[in-house]
């Protein structure tokens, strides 16, 4: 049997991904969004889940936008700017940041969904930074206190040759280190999560033929498969670009949907999560 949660990250980014995602909940395959608390459309974003029914995570983030609790030493600027991945990654691994600072952070985060009147059904993080040691037990130490019973494994479920360039496969080489113990320190905490996450090496390449590709040759288990789907943002990041409006099509074009319902692909949530890898 194969069981597969679609998730589209970064709601709340802005308003032309959020209008994105929730087409490709209504029309598509995604099952499940992952929700920035301090994201810069977050408000319009809760609104428009409420009235879709969409079920959210959140989508904790130490790397981009500002901090909800203002500065924190050795990681934001003065106003309380993230520094982007890979100054944090660098403060991640020198255990360069104020601990009780970070936890505040991630726990307002979460509060402010809640707050919001939604009902997270797990945690993810933004850039993965959940795979860092120093965070991970952090994370899955506020999923129990908030309630929440599920997690997001960041092992990637693709095979090393699968790498596609140098620079991408350097990163997905750090996940894959990373991952096997993050993954393990979430079972250890009796949270439920999946046997893996597809999606990594498709980045900015997910498109009708790549998603149809996946889902073709999926393997039995339980999985998660991470998806970007959005409208083209003109005035927005680089990551912004045509290639969200490419995922959008794909997750809601005929051929993806086909293929599914063919091989009798169970697609679910993470608050329906049954399997603990």
């Amino acid at each position: 049997m194969i069981s597969l949660i679609i998730s589209a990250d970064d709601l709340g980014s802005n308003q032309e991904r959020d209008r994105g995602i929730i087409q490709a909940f209504k029309q598509g395959i995604v099952t499940s969004a992952s929700l920035l608390a301090n994201g810069p459309s977050f408000i319009t974003a809760v609104a428009q889940a409420k009235e879709a029914g969409l079920p959210v995570g959140v989508h904790l983030n130490l790397a981009e936008d500002s901090a909800l609790t203002g500065q924190i030493k050795n990681l934001t600027d003065i106003s309380g700017q993230f520094p982007g991945k890979y100054k944090l990654r660098q403060c991640l691994v020198a255990k360069a940041c104020d601990r009780v600072a970070l936890r505040n952070e991630l726990a307002t985060q979460i509060e402010r969904v809640f707050n919001a009147g939604l009902q997270p059904d797990h945690l993810d993080s933004h850039q993965h930074c959940q795979l860092f040691p120093c965070l991970t037990s952090m994370i899955t130490d506020l999923a129990k206190e908030y309630g929440l019973h599920a997690m997001r494994t960041s092992l990637p479920a693709e095979a090393a040759k699968d790498n596609l360039d140098e620079q991408l496969g350097e990163e997905l080489n750090l996940y894959r280190q990373l991952g096997r113990q993050a993954h393990a320190t979430i079972i250890q905490a009796g949270l439920k999560t999946t046997d893996g996450l597809w999606g990594m090496p498709m980045l900015n390449r997910l498109n009708t033929t790549s998603l149809c590709q996946l889902l073709e040759s999926l393997p039995e288990g339980c999985w998660e498969l991470m998806t970007h789907p959005g409208d083209h943002c003109h005035q927005g990041r680089s990551f912004d670009g045509p290639q969200r409006q490419l995922e959008l099509q794909a997750l809601i074009s005929a051929e993806a949907q086909e293929i599914i319902s063919q091989r009798r692909i169970r697609l679910f949530t993470f608050g329906e999560l049954s399997c603990a890898s």
